[in-house]
């Protein structure tokens, strides 16, 4: 209850703000302002904001009205665009704003004679009256003035709340359109002032796992067997769901089911009745690659080898894997069993961004203490890229003893962390370097040819020491190919031009990406000059 203008109690009801549900395109118009009032005589114009204008017609959606007042009511009703009504006492009411008759024209109310006598006062007293009367009309006018602006105000508040909601609507909205798609990719390279290098690999995948944004992507939806980087995913759910510290004795279920894998696959080389801890298992399966240390987790965490790979399957639909399926634990090729460039990158990132997995695949050699129940052992890890590559900081590989080279891999620089990933590659050293290179725009040769002459590194047989590897190599593009010491390319007429006259021997290698100078000039910086051709007359100049 609040005090009138007249110093009467009055009863105010404030019902909520009128809110509408409009279209998108109806949320973004302005607000229109309603000037327009009834013509009531002894009503003054007032300026009313309705909330908005409907789209399909210049009428407001909420008119200002204005309603009739019964002759023998003791209150009087009005009602302003923004839903405020006003209760008023009814004589007064009807001194200021005397009601309209029926057939249009004003006519005063019917009086008792007794009261007629009041229009022949004294002079001094009708000025009186008159002059109360107008002081009361003035205090009503402004407190309706004062209603209108503050329904005004409480439209256009109500506007930009719901303008506020509608935005971060679309933007929700917007998102969960993005995610619609899982093969929607936008790739935002971080480096332009070098080409993006071409691989050998089938699929490429470089992520930025500070921001998450793809730097490069070569097939990255295609399904393909992934190996032995399937045990990333086998060790996130052992660390996620298993006690490091807990025991596991290899029984006779568990021997049963290594002994189904095929001698010649990846192996610790485990025994039953041997009890080692699940930390133990865990670097047997990230640095030796064990695929009976998979088994043997398998069955220990959910029972069965088939209930520990639903939870693989699961997880991998949390994390937006869609173009991975798992069939077992190892990795070991099995129909069903794949997954993509772009999942095995996110696949990694999930998988180094727990302490225990980054720890363990950062580790050179580990040292497993003799127990009552096994052997001392002595682990090497055999991801190479981390043997000679500056900033490697965790990794898994995956190879079949054939053309299948898998590899996920996290180089950190300065506090900047990349993962990259190449998928069934012939030059896995020349695939990963390339893509490193140009994801941290550093090009300074390293070799692993020239570091395992320095110290070896482990397994350097399998790949005859490396001795492939060197500064003058290329990569075939199409009408061109690339430079994998600098990591540039060159190609077309310019190409044609180095090639006819001397080419690394006289020009040595190129130092620039090509450049226009206009639609028929182009040229190239290297080593020893800039080569000029006109793509008209295909005539070239070398300076």
């Amino acid at each position: 209850m609040n005090r009138g203008p007249h110093g009467e109690d009055e009863l105010t009801e404030d019902p909520p703000p009128l809110r509408r549900r409009r279209s998108l395109a109806q949320s973004y118009q302005r607000p229109v302002i309603n000037n327009h009032v009834d013509d009531v005589p002894g009503v003054p114009k007032i300026r009313r904001a309705s909330l908005y204008a409907n789209p399909d017609t210049t009428r407001p959606l909420a008119q200002p009205r204005v309603e009739d007042e019964p002759e023998q009511a003791t209150t009087t009703t009005w009602s302003i665009s923004s839903g405020h009504t006003r209760t008023l006492p009814a004589a007064r009411r009807r001194q200021a704003y005397p009601s309209p008759a029926r057939a249009g024209a004003y006519r005063a109310p019917s009086r008792p004679l007794q009261t007629r006598k009041t229009q022949f006062a004294p002079p001094a007293r009708v000025a009186r009256n008159r002059l109360i009367m107008i002081g009361v009309s003035l205090l009503l006018v402004l407190t309706i003035v004062g209603a209108a602006i503050f329904a005004a105000s409480r439209a256009r508040t109500s506007s930009a709340l719901d303008m506020q909601e509608r935005n971060a609507a679309t933007t929700s909205t917007a998102t969960a359109q993005s995610s619609v798609n899982p093969h929607e990719l936008v790739i935002v390279p971080e480096d332009t002032d070098h080409p993006p290098p071409p691989v050998y690999a089938t699929a490429a995948y470089l992520l930025d796992a500070n921001s998450g944004v793809t730097l490069y992507a070569h097939d990255p939806f295609t399904h393909l067997p992934i190996m032995s980087t399937t045990k990333l995913m086998t060790a996130i759910i052992a660390v996620e769901k298993g006690n490091l510290d807990q025991n596991i004795t290899i029984n006779k279920s568990i021997w049963h089911d290594i002994q189904q894998l095929s001698a010649d696959s990846s192996l610790f080389g485990m025994k039953e009745g041997q009890t080692y801890t699940l930390r133990q298992l865990l670097y047997a399966l990230l640095l030796v690659s064990g695929n009976d240390a998979a088994v043997a987790i398998a069955d220990a965490i959910d029972g069965s080898v088939p209930h520990f790979v639903a939870d693989m399957n699961q997880k991998a639909q949390q994390l937006h894997l869609y173009d991975t399926h798992f069939m077992n634990p190892h990795g070991l090729e099995q129909a069903g069993h794949y997954s993509s460039a772009h999942d095995l990158a996110f696949l990694g990132l999930a998988a180094f961004n727990l302490p225990i997995i980054k720890q363990i695949t950062s580790t050179q050699i580990y040292t497993m203490p003799q127990t009552k129940s096994h052997p001392e052992r002595f682990l090497v890890n055999d991801d190479q890229l981390f043997w000679w590559y500056p900033g490697v900081d965790a990794g898994k590989p995956g190879w079949d003893g054939a053309s299948n080279f898998v590899q996920v891999i996290s180089v950190t620089r300065n506090h900047h962390t990349l993962i990259g990933v190449t998928i069934h590659t012939k030059d896995w050293w020349t695939d990963m370097r390339d893509l490193m290179n140009w994801g941290f725009d550093n090009f300074k040769w390293i070799s692993p040819y020239a570091v395992d002459l320095q110290h070896p590194i482990p397994f350097d047989t399998l790949w005859n020491y490396f001795v492939s590897d060197k500064k003058e190599n290329t990569i075939p593009m199409t009408n061109g190919r690339y430079y994998i010491y600098t990591g540039y390319d060159i190609s077309g007429v310019i190409m044609g031009y180095f090639d006819l006259n001397g080419g690394l021997k006289h020009f040595g290698y190129p130092e620039s990406m090509e450049t226009f100078a206009n639609s028929a000039t182009v040229s190239q910086q290297f080593d020893h000059g800039i080569i000029q051709c006109n793509t008209t007359n295909l005539q070239c100049t070398a300076s």
